[in-house]
């Protein structure tokens, strides 16, 4: 089988830098094109997904439906829920996107220019607001998501033919990156995993060689 993590297309929160976190912000026209054509490059290298697991946010779900090539015409755009979702998408609840309390939604340049800072620049110490999640606990949740799918690969749950996707979000992703890797927390954000960007990832059976690759780098840099 074949693992492979996606992240949202755009949103105009992501536009606009302004921290979205576990709020429910749908995709822009942009970001339903990037897409869009990123189905047409799952398709192109032959990783079309065959078991679709999501974050419970509308963003991720939607992304997961137009990349997995899901008819979604009965729904209005931005519509797309955990509650509604088409039955082949699995939802897990760790996918969900880093939460950022009494910031989220909101302009930091005009907020807390430091925020920025701290969080972005220096990961290692940073502190959360109020209602926000630490990096801890966060690369905690990646590790669930991890741990759990390996469980399911040694159970033999899924099969030699199966594709994996899992779609998620930023910093999500970053969490993931640090648990495969046991990167330093210092080095969270050193490389950019931009919208509808994909990794494939590597696990091995006792965690010992766990890896990812990038397939693509997605589309414009974007918060």
């Amino acid at each position: 089988m074949r693992l492979i993590l996606v992240r949202h297309g755009q949103t105009d929160l992501n536009v606009q830098k302004r921290l979205q976190g576990s709020s429910e912000i749908p995709l822009n026209s942009r970001g339903r094109e990037q897409a869009r054509q990123t189905h047409e490059l799952v398709v192109e290298k032959d990783i079309v997904p065959t078991k679709l697991i999501s974050s419970p946010l509308g963003r991720a779900i939607e992304t997961c439906c137009l990349v997995a090539g899901i008819d979604i015409s009965c729904y209005e755009e931005g519509s797309i829920t955990a509650s509604n979702k088409p039955a082949q998408i699995e939802i897990d609840d760790n996918l969900i996107e880093m939460g950022f309390g009494i910031y989220e939604q909101k302009n930091m340049d005009q907020e807390n220019p430091s925020f920025v800072v701290e969080c972005f620049d220096h990961p290692e110490t940073y502190q959360p607001p109020e209602g926000g999640e630490s990096y801890d606990q966060v690369v905690a949740r990646a590790k669930a998501v991890i741990e759990s799918i390996r469980s399911r690969i040694i159970s033999g749950e899924f099969s030699d033919d199966d594709i994996v996707m899992l779609v998620s979000h930023g910093a999500l992703s970053h969490a993931i990156f640090e648990y495969l890797k046991k990167t330093p927390r210092s080095a969270y954000w050193d490389i950019d995993f931009n919208n509808c960007a994909i990794a494939e990832l590597f696990l091995s059976t006792d965690g010992g060689s766990d890896d990812y690759v990038y397939l693509s780098e997605g589309f414009e840099k974007n918060w």
